[in-house]
């Protein structure tokens, strides 16, 4: 897990191009000014997961040609520890691809690919984690790229976006949550 390279085409490549700094990713400025808010792919792949299942939003990956991203699984390296608790959060809490507690704690958890049943389920977990990527890729390429003229609109959508995240976290009830989940 996150030790392969990783590749991307059509849409969801770009969009990602469209929210990473990278050399040589010039944005277009006559179309719009494209204001990136990841410094590399790497940060958009570890936070975009969030944000969709955050979203409620699972990306298809378009298999288009239009365009192709990815990142050496030496990237994968340095954020490791990071990517891994990301897709634990994931594996804990969605209940659309896994309704059994029991099974969402087990895959939560799973890493070691010793047998070939271990290998689908990391692979179907994958399938998950990248689902949830390519849909924060849509929601922010959706805020931050399509609705984003000068850096007003900027501005005014990165305050929104943080004040919507914001106000949807009920500390109360993630702890009661977490509570519920320790204690069972």
């Amino acid at each position: 897990m996150f030790d392969k390279d990783f590749k991307i085409t059509g849409r969801h490549a770009n969009y990602w191009k469209d929210l990473c700094e990278l050399a040589g990713n010039v944005p277009d400025r006559e179309a719009h000014n494209n204001f990136k808010i990841f410094s590399a792919y790497i940060d958009a792949y570890v936070l975009c997961p969030l944000i969709g299942y955050q979203y409620n939003r699972k990306g298809v990956l378009d298999t288009s040609e239009d365009g192709n991203a990815g990142m050496l699984a030496e990237v994968f390296g340095k954020r490791r520890a990071e990517l891994k608790y990301v897709y634990q959060i994931l594996m804990l809490i969605d209940e659309e691809s896994e309704p059994d507690e029991d099974k969402r704690l087990f895959r939560a958890f799973k890493f070691s690919e010793e047998t070939e049943d271990d290998k689908k389920l990391i692979e179907a977990n994958m399938k998950v984690f990248n689902a949830y990527f390519l849909g924060g890729l849509e929601v922010l390429h959706e805020q931050f790229v399509e609705q984003c003229h000068d850096e007003d609109d900027y501005l005014k959508a990165m305050n929104d976006f943080v004040k919507h995240f914001s106000d949807e976290q009920d500390g109360e009830a993630i702890k009661a949550g977490i509570d519920k989940i320790l204690n069972n």
